[in-house]
């Protein structure tokens, strides 16, 4: 199957997360069977769909009848093989390998072969996964955070026997429903997004616990330091700007109070003795040619103080 013939997706799920993807794939023109094994639940995530479409045409980001032709293209179910119908499918149930397995082999039976399937998981085995189906090849991860309907990221996973071809269409069909994918392009628990929240975690919950600061403290840490930044710029541009020399010196000497190592981090050690500095020396993560790097930092204050503005408010 060709991307332009997807026309309809099937959601499993009405959870949280299946609410907001279910409402993504509406409001981006896709006609969507919305399963879920209990009609509470699937009451649940209509009202959930009404809640976050007030908040976005309040904002101005909606309009009403774009609200309710893009509801009046979800179609609640409570029976499985409505699903047969699907071109893609996007499953949020249940965190759990043996729940999603068993739901994935009796997907399989009844959905056509030329059917996506995909799974919103946070930590699981895409491929451990993809061995309850009958075409392999065909399955991926696609991982929404949340909220699913805001939130622009969301990371594609492969399996083992996860086709490029897939890898594509799962790409581009994220896009068509306005979000900005990545590719895990190695299968790790907690991929990406999850393995860096977690360490983040980790490191403040250690800190309330050695008595560094409070908890209050910690979140106002992040909040109006890192995560303005953050917001605008990831760890690694962060670093060019700041200078690798630098943060080589700094997790050179903190590593060990972090963790195992016993020194710095390779990659940014091989940088620094290659002449890649960052923004100062015109190439470190990034390359930055001529001019580029005052643009790049005269960008970064001005989104900076866009971003206090909103803040402020």
């Amino acid at each position: 199957m060709d991307l332009e013939q997807i026309r309809r997706v099937g959601v499993a799920g009405a959870g949280t997360m299946g609410t907001g993807i279910a409402q993504l794939f509406a409001e981006a023109g896709f006609h969507v069977t919305w399963y879920n094994r209990s009609a509470a639940g699937l009451e649940r995530g209509l009202a959930g769909v009404r809640r976050n479409q007030g908040i976005l045409m309040e904002s101005g980001a909606l309009t009403a009848e774009e609200a309710r032709e893009s509801r009046a293209r979800l179609n609640p179910t409570l029976e499985l093989s409505d699903l047969a119908s699907a071109d893609f499918v996007a499953e949020t149930i249940v965190e759990d390998l043996d729940a999603k397995s068993g739901f994935f082999r009796s997907l399989d039976g009844i959905c056509r072969p030329g059917v996506i399937l995909t799974t919103n998981t946070s930590w699981l085995s895409i491929s451990r996964l993809a061995n309850a189906v009958s075409r392999p090849e065909r399955f991926a991860g696609l991982h929404f955070l949340n909220p699913a309907h805001l939130v622009p990221l969301v990371e594609v996973i492969p399996g083992e026997a996860t086709s490029d071809r897939t890898v594509e269409m799962v790409m581009e069909m994220a896009r068509r429903i306005g979000r900005r994918p990545i590719v895990v392009r190695k299968e790790v628990p907690g991929y990406v997004t999850v393995r860096l929240q977690a360490a983040l975690v980790r490191e403040a919950v250690h800190l309330v616990e050695e008595g560094v600061a409070t908890s209050a403290e910690i979140d106002v840490a992040v909040k109006d330091g890192l995560g303005m930044r953050w917001a605008l710029l990831g760890p690694l541009e962060i670093a060019d700007l700041g200078g690798l020399d630098v943060f080589n010196i700094v997790t050179r000497n903190l590593n060990p109070h972090l963790s195992a190592a016993r020194g710095g981090l390779r990659l940014l050690e091989t940088l620094v003795a290659s002449g890649r500095l960052g923004v100062k020396s015109g190439a470190g993560f990034y390359e930055y040619a001529g001019d580029e790097s005052a643009k790049v930092l005269d960008d970064r204050d001005r989104r900076l103080l866009k971003l206090l503005r909103v803040k402020s408010e």
